[in-house]
């Protein structure tokens, strides 16, 4: 598995994020998303996320004599179950949560890129709240809201529907925020 060190490089984040938004892409077409990139930089950090493991060449034909390769995302960095993650080194971990959340970033950039953003009537929100919960409170909580998803699941493309991605992220916080620690109390 790649070190998450590897996506620190803006140029390899933007293809990871470029291809994250497709199944899968030729370097010329991903050259056609990133037209500030040399063609020959990009072919280099290519290669570079391919060793690493972070891309896949799905196939490859030739053309005039060249090689073409098709790169996709590893599917494993993609929507892991959780067997998957549980396997996983610190390190690991921490690559799938960068390239995670290089999509997030991806999908915002191209929500504001779009045209003139209205957050409000769009419904766009990202915010962060701390809470206390046992763990039957948390299931509970997904419970709660897997049941109010469900219906929209199943939804198709209508008349004024639009469509909209959620995503969550839950992590519990440093033992420092427990009770009785002087550092996670609440300010008010």
């Amino acid at each position: 598995m790649a070190t998450s060190s590897v996506l620190l490089h803006p140029i390899r984040l933007r293809i990871v994020q470029t291809l994250l938004g497709v199944d899968e892409l030729t370097t010329i077409r991903v050259h056609e998303q990133m037209p500030d990139v040399p063609i020959a930089t990009l072919y280099r950090h290519m290669a570079q996320l391919v060793s690493h493991g972070l891309l896949e060449v799905v196939s490859e034909r030739q053309i005039r004599g060249a090689s073409e390769k098709t790169y996709r995302v590893n599917p494993g960095l993609v929507n892991p179950s959780q067997d998957e993650l549980a396997a996983l080194s610190r390190e690991d971990l921490l690559t799938m949560f960068t390239v995670f959340s290089s999509g997030l970033i991806r999908d915002f950039a191209a929500y504001v890129q779009a045209g003139e953003p209205d957050l409000a009537a769009d419904r766009v929100s990202f915010a962060q709240a701390d809470f206390w919960a046992t763990t039957a409170e948390v299931d509970e909580f997904f419970r709660a809201l897997m049941g109010a998803l469900t219906p929209l699941l199943s939804n198709t493309a209508g008349e004024g529907r639009r469509r909209r991605k959620l995503t969550t992220i839950l992590v519990p916080r440093a033992e420092s925020d427990e009770p009785g620690n002087a550092e996670g109390q609440a300010s008010g």
